[in-house]
């Protein structure tokens, strides 16, 4: 197993067909392209004898939690194909976005889950608090939502911790 980094604009076009068939696999009505809502800036790949096998896409951007700007990876669209599940391979991704942030001296990692499992055993926190964020479908922006989201995950990295205020995303939701 190798996993790879590389920023969004030096993927191929080959490995994007392999993305895409890969996020289709895992999440069922995923649109037929490599991202959900916005391209990711770096991703994370799981590569075993040629194939893709899982795959990681990191948002780096400025929120505010409370009064607070908080530097932040967000973790988009984390997946393991069902050859490659049951080998820790989502907890292997988990520990090498977090090396990277500590060494970028991010101040936390957030991320949206509908199963917490493998988040809860690798040390983050289910976290409600109101959340701000812009609304995108299909490439068109339809304005700004405000309002709590259960499935946010937070694990903070530096001193500080995480607030019960607004969480403002100063973008999209990811």
């Amino acid at each position: 197993m190798r996993i790879e980094t590389k920023p969004e604009h030096e993927i191929d076009a080959s490995t994007h067909e392999k993305l895409r068939e890969l996020l289709c696999e895992c999440f069922p009505g995923y649109p037929s392209r490599t991202h959900y809502k916005q391209l990711p800036h770096l991703r994370f790949l799981v590569w075993e004898d040629g194939a893709l096998v899982a795959h990681m896409g990191i948002d780096h951007r400025m929120i505010r939690n409370g009064d607070t700007p908080l530097r932040i990876f967000g973790i988009v669209d984390l997946c393991v194909a069902e050859s490659a599940r049951s080998r820790g391979v989502a907890s292997k991704l988990l520990v090498e976005i977090e090396a990277a942030a500590r060494s970028s001296e991010v101040d936390a990692i957030l991320l949206f889950a509908d199963d917490p499992r493998v988040y809860l055993a690798n040390g983050y926190q289910k976290v409600s608090n109101c959340v701000k964020w812009l609304m995108i479908n299909e490439h068109e922006t339809l304005g700004v939502a405000e309002k709590p989201v259960d499935e946010m995950m937070v694990k903070m990295l530096s001193d500080g911790a995480w607030g019960e205020g607004a969480v403002d995303l100063l973008g999209h939701l990811f």
